[in-house]
């Protein structure tokens, strides 16, 4: 029985062509540490970070790739944004669509926000987003695509009342890119939190942010260390991307990752055609399948390849079991570290089975588990 993969929003799988062979290689000819090796291999792993940052720079529209800083995972981007810009004195807006990625470390810093309404389809409602401003009111946090609704966010309107208002505007882009446009510059965007394996169709453990330079030349480093830079001094070194790279970096990750901007950039148009195409199919097959129900933003809407479906009838743990019994598909279920994103959608505190076609998945998958899905909403 061959593996169905619909779990795209948690990791891509495939990944990128010559993704796997692009980290063999470098673990057994190219290893080297960066800044610190006087060898030809130092050089190669400068220039795939160099061609990393160059391609994000393009995609995001920044002219400033010394200012993007790779982390383990946007998770930990998240945390270095909001940790370094934040304090208890400070108020933040956020949307009620968020991740935990955002929520916990505003909670566990002890930072006071207030959500930002949505609709009962995931998308943000800025008609009273003015209104929630107060005297400390320092950022703006949009999550741009909805983990669990699939919504696109519209990123001009709190752009433009940011900007009007002197704050800074912080996207969660793990859902969104690189499919969706996010032009840094003209939206006056102060950081965005970006991650290598879902869109890029990279491997795990790769992701990172960009900065506005005037932060990247001043937030505190989550962590402090060696960078092969300034070594002369025990201060925080002024040089960028190094005060903001210490200790060493995971080349083997960031050279699958490079492998697979590379891979994507130039069909993010056809990608994205297809895994939409493929989520249509399937929600119209569910939508003739009595017992489910899909919730989220509409199939017309502004969207990505994320199916969030409901049920009244069975248990929705018991139907991703048997999915994988049957047809050995793998799916999500659950509340996807977004309870605040359920609470929007009346799925909580259950959550829902969430369905993620991705680039490489076929019509037959998508029938093959729909007939699944209707054997077991028939029993």
């Amino acid at each position: 029985m061959g593996r169905i993969y619909l779990d795209n929003a948690s990791t891509a799988f495939p990944k990128a062509p010559g993704t796997g062979e692009a980290i063999a290689e470098y673990i057994a000819e190219g290893c080297v540490n960066l800044y610190r090796t006087e060898s030809r291999k130092s050089e190669e792993s400068f220039d795939i970070l160099l061609s990393l940052r160059e391609m994000l720079s393009y995609l995001f529209s920044y002219p400033h790739p010394e200012c993007i800083s790779f982390t383990r995972n946007i998770t930990e981007a998240m945390n270095w944004i909001i940790k370094g810009l934040l304090s208890t004195s400070d108020h933040v807006l956020v949307s009620s669509n968020e991740h935990n990625a955002v929520m916990r470390p505003l909670v566990q810093s002890r930072i006071p926000f207030s959500r930002i309404p949505s609709d009962r389809y995931g998308f943000n409602d800025y008609s009273e987003l003015e209104n929630l401003i107060e005297k400390n009111t320092k950022a703006i946090i949009i999550n741009a695509g909805g983990n669990v609704s699939g919504a696109i966010q519209d990123l001009t309107i709190p752009a433009e009342i940011a900007r009007k208002h002197e704050l800074l505007l912080i996207v969660d882009t793990a859902q969104a890119s690189p499919y969706i446009d996010i032009d840094m510059t003209d939206l006056g965007i102060a950081a965005i939190g970006f991650t290598g394996h879902k869109g890029f169709l990279g491997p795990e453990g790769t992701g990172g942010m960009i900065l506005r330079r005037d932060i990247a030349q001043t937030l505190p480093p989550l962590i402090a260390g060696g960078t092969g830079s300034e070594s002369e001094s025990e201060e925080i070194p002024h040089t960028l991307p190094e005060r903001l790279s210490p200790g060493t970096e995971n080349m083997p990750g960031l050279a699958g990752f490079e492998n697979a901007m590379k891979w994507t950039l130039g069909r993010r148009k056809e990608l994205s055609e297809h895994a939409l195409a493929m989520t249509r199919l399937l929600y119209d097959r569910i939508a003739s399948i009595d017992g489910l129900r899909t919730v989220g933003a509409p199939i017309s809407s502004p969207r990505s390849a994320i199916l969030s479906v409901s049920s009244d009838k069975k248990d929705i743990a018991e139907i991703a079991a048997l999915l994988l019994e049957r047809g050995n598909i793998e799916t999500r279920v659950g509340l996807h570290c977004a309870p605040s994103a359920h609470k929007v959608l009346g799925t909580f505190p259950v959550g829902t089975l969430r369905l993620s076609p991705g680039p490489f998945t076929t019509e037959d998958e998508i029938s093959a588990c729909a007939e699944i899905l209707k054997e077991i909403m028939h029993e």
